[in-house]
């Protein structure tokens, strides 16, 4: 709440402001990191144990959440350091989505335009039968696919009808 609200503000020391929130965050995401990795290790290592087998298996799945969340934490500490603290606002690799990694930042390409995120994909070549698409060509993020559905990405679609 501190930085969206020292983010709105206007003056000489908001950027000043901006910098110790995000310190502090930084501070209690590592905090937090850290004790994820111990319980995580703890976990595979047998330490953290659970009786009945339901609760095994609840064990087992945050532990497998936790390999797969931490790795995605770190380029986001490592963004934030460069983007507020650095003042580098073009970071390589940006993560913009810690629950899909793949998610891309999408410009319309004017300035009025909100920046959206997901991932493009274009539809070619359509082949049609009384409304149905038949065939298509598919292309995500500029690579162009085989023939046929598109391979990658969630399986929930939405299509942008004003692009």
């Amino acid at each position: 709440m501190e930085i969206a609200r020292t983010s709105r503000s206007k003056g000489p020391q908001v950027r000043k402001k901006l910098k110790q929130g995000y310190r502090k965050l930084l501070t209690v995401t590592r905090k937090v990191v850290n004790q994820a990795k111990r319980f995580r290790n703890e976990a595979a290592r047998g330490v953290k144990r659970a009786k009945d087998h339901r609760k095994k298996l609840v064990l087992e799945a945050l532990r497998r959440d936790l390999e797969t969340m931490l790795p995605r934490v770190q380029p986001v500490i490592r963004q934030a350091q460069a983007r507020v603290l650095g003042g580098d606002v073009h970071v390589a690799g940006k993560l913009v989505s810690v629950f899909e990694p793949s998610t891309e930042v999408i410009r319309k390409g004017k300035a009025s335009k909100p920046t959206e995120f997901g991932k493009m994909v274009k539809i070619q070549d359509q082949e049609a039968e009384n409304q149905i698409i038949t065939t298509t060509k598919c292309s995500i993020s500029g690579r162009l696919t085989r023939s046929g559905w598109c391979q990658q990405g969630p399986s929930n679609s939405h299509v942008d009808h004003n692009w």
